[in-house]
């Protein structure tokens, strides 16, 4: 794959090791006990900031109280040259702590967030500027921020991580925020000055810092893949209801659960649910199961089956009965082909075959769909309509073959020798027209970041049977890992730190630190054990562990919710990207089921990483992106 592994070296290594000294400590613990109580120990915060690490010259403080469902206080000041920084420190938390606002908000769940600017502010044309735009007119969400002077004179700040904190991931998106907030013509008479700043925010342990409002995740350990499985799967069990369906999607920075690719849907009369993605909920918790044989969610797993089998409706075959999954008015190839492979799993991993009757109908279902060509027919039903094979062409879907290879090749492993041939020979039909015909008939749909990891994956899982290993199958895998490679910011190259692990189809590209394809190259990488091919296999897994640490920036873990109207709702959730604060059920699966398969492999494969430097967290602002 001809990358070294410096292009996979630790990415903290470019971001600040900050540690918090006992000095910090104290400076945390009395600024919090002062908001708390009410009660200001000017000296004391002066003594205190003087004494700690941070910086003793800024050029200007600001902080943000937040109180869970509260709003929360900002309040900023200026600090006057070479005056030192704690001055404005002692200054802010006078302010903060005289707000009217401040008795009202529970002390208990007080989060303090401190940005201290370093550089003095830069003029910008905040109309011209962009995440795409080069050098002084970039602005990169999250990590800068923007003093507003209105004609009033009035200013308003919106610091760098409010990007995360607001869920904003672009230009437009900052822009619709803003004009929301202070209307267009007002924005229009606004100065406007770009900053970045040190950002940290109190956490029961202590000052942890942000970048991109996020706390800096730190070296890739275990321990916190294991932490963020945990609370994947906690937020899993504390939200899925009593009939099995699951929290399919929230919004933790408004406490909503309007799914904004269905913003008319009514979320309580009508809401809308992906039956894909429950089956995918179901899945989490088994790989959990799977890999940490903890037996704490085996009632969440067969409460979402039950659901999932609910909506089945079965189909006479000539000598056989199938079975597909109806929900939403249609009937999905994807559908049935994930419920298969919960199923299969299920039997595999528990050992209970009380299911084994929907898993044999819903296999006959899939064998049947796949056509004379080798090509799936995509749904059985479309808005309540059969879908004929003349009509297939219509209803193209890119990733349900792969789920439905993914669920045939787990349901192998619960028959006989003699009972697999026949599917052998459906599935050897199908993958020539996926690998080898689909690229040239359908060419459109394809794009230089590979993203079918379900088809990656059901390949891996084929692997197991001598009748199924093909070459052909395995360079594709492989092609395509080498492919996610390839569009990786890797340490080396990455515009910025937490960049590094993330993919994208142009450099340069917001990234997309995506669980699914991070299943693909895990899938990838297992079958290059299977296949004993240690060189592949070690190469492999550099990018997976890059790609792991960039997933963790998605995970809403008890230092990361601090802005979270409703923290217990928000803890544990994955999100889509960096700054934009909904999830869905997927993406909660994709991430914490990759982690759930990783783990095993994990204590083979680790090597002490290298030591992090200290390069400072904050770029200069004219530096060009």
């Amino acid at each position: 794959m001809n990358f070294t592994p410096a292009h996979f070296a630790d990415p903290q290594s470019r971001l600040s090791c900050y540690e918090p000294t006992l000095a910090d400590h104290a400076l945390h613990d009395l600024a919090l006990a002062c908001l708390r109580s009410g009660e200001l120990d000017e000296q004391g915060l002066l003594d205190a900031f003087t004494a700690s690490s941070l910086p003793q010259r800024v050029v200007r403080v600001v902080m943000i109280l937040y109180g869970a469902a509260q709003p929360r206080i900002l309040v900023s000041r200026a600090t006057q040259a070479d005056a030192p920084a704690g001055v404005g420190f002692v200054e802010v938390i006078k302010r903060l702590v005289a707000h009217p606002r401040r008795a009202q908000m529970d002390a208990n769940s007080m989060r303090l967030q401190l940005d201290l600017v370093l550089e003095p502010p830069v003029s910008v044309n905040f109309f011209a500027m962009g995440m795409s735009q080069p050098g002084d007119r970039h602005f990169e969400i999250g990590v800068d921020g923007l003093l507003i002077q209105g004609a009033d004179a009035k200013l308003h700040i919106f610091p760098p991580g409010d990007g995360y904190v607001r869920s904003v991931m672009s230009m437009a998106q900052l822009r619709d925020y803003l004009t929301r907030v202070y209307g267009e013509d007002y924005l229009r008479a606004c100065r406007f000055q770009r900053f970045r700043s040190t950002s940290l925010i109190s956490s029961a342990s202590g000052w942890r810092m942000l970048y991109r409002g996020h706390p800096v995740v730190g070296p890739l350990t275990r321990k916190k893949i294991e932490h963020a499985l945990e609370l994947a799967v906690g937020h899993i069990q504390l939200t899925q209801q009593d009939d099995g369906k699951f929290l399919y999607y929230y919004d933790a920075a408004l406490d909503s659960r309007r799914d904004h690719e269905h913003p008319g849907r009514d979320v309580v009369k009508n809401p809308y649910y992906n039956i894909l993605r429950h089956g995918g909920g179901a899945l989490t918790c088994l790989f959990h199961e799977k890999f940490c044989h903890l037996d704490n969610t085996w009632s969440n797993i067969t409460r979402a089956i039950d659901y999932l089998v609910a909506q089945a409706r079965q189909q006479a075959y000539p000598g056989q009965t199938g079975a597909y999954i109806y929900s939403e008015k249609k009937a999905k190839l994807g559908g049935t082909g994930i419920a298969l492979y919960l199923l299969a799993q299920y039997q595999k991993v528990s050992g209970d075959a009380q299911y084994r009757q929907w898993a044999d109908q819903m296999a006959c279902h899939l064998v049947n769909q796949i056509t004379a060509s080798g090509e799936f027919i995509y749904y059985n039903i479309y808005l309540d309509q059969p879908v004929s094979e003349a009509e297939n062409a219509s209803h193209f879907s890119f990733f349900y073959p792969g789920e439905a290879v993914c669920g045939l090749a787990a349901y192998l492993h619960l028959l006989t020798a003699e009972q697999r041939a026949p599917i052998f020979d459906k599935l050897r039909l199908a993958l020539q027209f996926l690998l080898v015909q689909r690229p040239l008939v359908r060419a459109s749909e394809y794009s230089v970041l590979p993203s079918d990891g379900w088809l990656m994956m059901g390949i891996m899982e084929l692997w197991d049977f001598e009748a199924m290993r093909d070459p052909l199958y395995s360079d594709f895998v492989f092609s395509d890992a080498r492919k996610m490679i390839d569009h990786m910011y890797k340490v080396s190259d990455a515009p910025y730190p937490d960049y590094a692990g993330g993919f994208y189809y142009n450099f340069g590209d917001y990234p997309y630190a995506d669980g699914a394809r991070c299943e693909g190259l895990l899938g990838a990488y297992e079958l290059a054990v299977k296949m004993n091919d240690t060189q592949t296999a070690q190469e492999l897994w550099q990018a997976i562990r890059l790609a792991a640490w960039a997933l963790l920036h998605l995970v809403n873990t008890e230092d990361s919710i601090y802005f979270a109207p409703k923290p217990a709702l928000a803890l544990g959730g994955i999100r889509f990207k960096y700054t934009r604060q909904w999830f869905r059920i997927d993406t909660i699966q994709h991430v914490a089921s990759f982690f759930a398969k990783l783990l095993p492999h994990w204590d083979a494969n680790q090597a002490p990483p290298p030591p992090p430097d200290m390069t400072n967290l904050v770029k200069p602002q004219n530096e060009a992106v």
